[in-house]
């Protein structure tokens, strides 16, 4: 099976990443996640574990990627920064003619 191929602003798609490795360090507080976890990644570092979970998670927080930084505009926040991500979400939102379903983009991610 492919893995899915999603269709976003990048800003969009590192904040999902970013989200993705938040969730994985949360998550792996609690013990029986982390055996399960590890056991579905035998001999991995866990830098590879974190890896592989935010590659195989960030594209379902696509949604909430793009509700947060949408957010960030009604705080508070530098003019260059309000501008670079108001400008990401005019962007990202014209790409809606490309989506075939609204949680995909084109272009893989890896985190590094």
């Amino acid at each position: 099976m492919p893995k899915p191929i999603y269709h976003c602003h990048k800003l969009v798609a590192e904040t999902a990443q970013s989200m993705a490795q938040e969730l994985y360090s949360t998550m792996m507080k609690d013990n029986d996640w982390y055996a399960i976890w590890k056991s579905k990644n035998p001999g991995a570092t866990a830098k590879a574990m974190q890896a592989r979970f935010v590659n195989a998670n960030w594209g379902p927080l696509i949604p909430q990627a793009r509700a947060t930084l949408a957010a960030m505009l009604a705080g508070p926040m530098e003019e260059g920064l309000k501008e670079q991500v108001l400008d990401a979400l005019i962007k990202d939102n014209t790409l809606k003619k490309r989506r075939s379903d609204p949680h995909m983009l084109i272009g893989p991610a890896r985190v590094q």
